[in-house]
């Protein structure tokens, strides 16, 4: 058995969302094979309280935007001197540059994930950062890669693409919570349940999935849409929804953390992010495949891996309500299709999509990546 790692996870942002979820689920799974990982965020954000739950030891730090870099290059360096961190193994924009540094000061590896499909050289100093001081880019799909390739002149050799996944034993369909939660938003078994569990920002694509919604509720009246989640454009997609006459078919639920029920009351699950938003592969699709749902997703990213196009649900063009109305609908009407495609979307997530996967590629590039350092230093 090979010798356990200490790893550094870092997360300099305010919100909780899918990088920050991979932050957790890796150290959770780093921890349960016996390796030693902290994390570091900030301590107003929902990811640190969630490790403590976890039992994963927290490095708490305010990071900021920007600014004040030399302090937490300081701190991150202390940080890992104190509990002999073997691979820093940074994940948003500012702790990115933060744990590059401090890696470099310490004499330890850096590995980076980029969760958006953005460019994250944007000065002098992300160059040196991306070029002197960072082993391995740990890209969220092949379009990830392309882009950092193409754009930021990274070399395709430091670049491993590897996609996220989540516990199956945790995420799968309860039909006692089925019942109850369906029972508490006032559905019956008629009611066809389209779901959706986001953060309300652009990028999500929600005034399109309602747009979308309106024809499905047209056509077929017993259907409810359910969205989950908060943030900027709650009370416009509230009006959006009362000015299209839909509201007494949709429901607003604001944040909540009952995901295992959420999903389980979901007949079909629908994800209309649009390009240009830099999603890449979401977690939030996975989870619906774990629960059994068929699902209809925009072609933006990588969010079309998690779909066998007609086998386990239908990508359509994002920004095109119509065509996401249309799958809808045809799942809408035909309860054998969303069983059976519901069923080939758990079996899929089994074959690509678990965190055991997940980790495991993780842990064989800490591997490589120190291996590759330990020979330059022999050399």
């Amino acid at each position: 058995m090979s010798a356990p790692l200490n790893i550094l996870l870092t997360n300099s942002t305010s919100i909780y969302g899918g990088g920050e979820y991979f932050v957790l689920e890796i150290a959770r799974a780093l921890k349960g094979r016996g390796h030693h990982a902290w994390v570091s965020c900030r301590p107003d954000n929902l990811l640190y309280e969630k490790c403590l739950a976890a039992g994963i030891q927290v490095v708490p730090l305010e990071f900021p935007p920007s600014g004040r870099l030399i302090h937490f290059v300081s701190a991150l360096t202390r940080a890992i001197r104190a509990n002999n961190v073997q691979i820093v193994h940074t994940n948003s924009n500012y702790d990115r540059t933060a744990g590059a540094f401090a890696a470099w000061r310490a004499g330890v590896p850096h590995v980076t994930n980029v969760h958006s499909l953005h460019s994250i050289q944007h000065n002098l100093t992300h160059r040196i950062r991306n070029r002197s001081m960072t082993d391995r880019f740990l890209a969220d799909g092949v379009r990830m890669k392309e882009l950092l390739v193409s754009h930021d002149g990274i070399p395709a050799s430091k670049i491993s693409v590897f996609y996220h996944g989540i516990d199956p034993d945790a995420m799968r369909r309860d039909e006692h919570q089925r019942r109850n939660l369906r029972n508490q938003f006032g559905f019956s078994e008629e009611h066809v349940v389209v779901g959706n569990i986001a953060r309300m920002v652009p990028m999500k694509g929600h005034a399109d999935l309602i747009q979308a919604f309106a024809l499905v509720g047209k056509r077929y009246p017993s259907a409810r849409l359910v969205i989950v989640g908060d943030g900027e454009l709650f009370e416009e997609l509230k009006a959006r929804v009362r000015s299209l006459g839909i509201d007494g078919q949709t429901l607003f639920t604001g944040f909540r953390e009952d995901l295992q029920a959420l999903y389980s009351s979901f007949d079909i699950y629908a994800h209309s992010s649009v390009e240009g938003g830099g999603e890449t592969i979401s977690f939030a699709v996975q989870q619906a495949l774990a629960h059994e749902l068929p699902v209809v997703v925009t072609r933006v990213g990588d969010v079309i891996e998690n779909v066998r196009e007609g086998i386990n649900g239908f990508v359509v063009p994002d920004r095109n309500a119509q065509a996401l109305a249309d799958k809808i609908m045809l799942l809408a009407g035909d309860p054998s299709l969303r069983h059976s495609m519901g069923k080939e979307s758990r079996n899929y997530l089994l074959q690509r999509f678990t965190t055991e996967h997940m980790v495991s590629a993780v842990e064989e590039i800490y591997r490589n990546v120190l291996a590759a350092r330990n020979n330059h230093l022999n050399i």
